[in-house]
């Protein structure tokens, strides 16, 4: 299996599942939002993950190692993979089931959000 995510190409963009309505007063902090590290959110930090995943054919992502955390220190990787294990980050939809993808997760304070009916 690291042989296969080795041979990932450039990362794409993740989709987000939308917040859910009692996570409303989250969205300042953009689509990932309780999920944003605390220590980055008082800081107003921003940051990115790049995350080396397998895509299921629910278009969930499994499995997934981060691969690069910017800036460091401030538990972005560890809330990228908290996100996915929990399906609140997905695949692109044109992703291949089963096939070895990087995803790029944003952390950016005020991105545009959706949010549950």
């Amino acid at each position: 299996m690291a042989a296969a995510l080795e041979t990932v190409a450039a990362p794409v963009d993740a989709r987000f599942a939308p917040l859910l309505k009692s996570e409303r007063g989250f969205a300042r902090l953009g689509p990932v939002g309780p999920f944003y590290p605390e220590k980055a959110s008082r800081r107003r930090q921003e940051g990115e993950v790049v995350l080396d995943c397998f895509v299921a054919a629910t278009g969930l992502l499994t499995k997934c190692k981060i691969r690069s955390e910017t800036p460091a220190k401030y538990d972005f990787g560890v809330a990228a993979r908290v996100m996915a294990d929990r399906g609140r980050v997905l695949a692109p939809e044109s992703a291949t089931v089963g096939a070895p993808i990087a995803v790029r997760v944003p952390f950016v304070l005020g991105a545009p959000v959706e949010v549950a009916p």
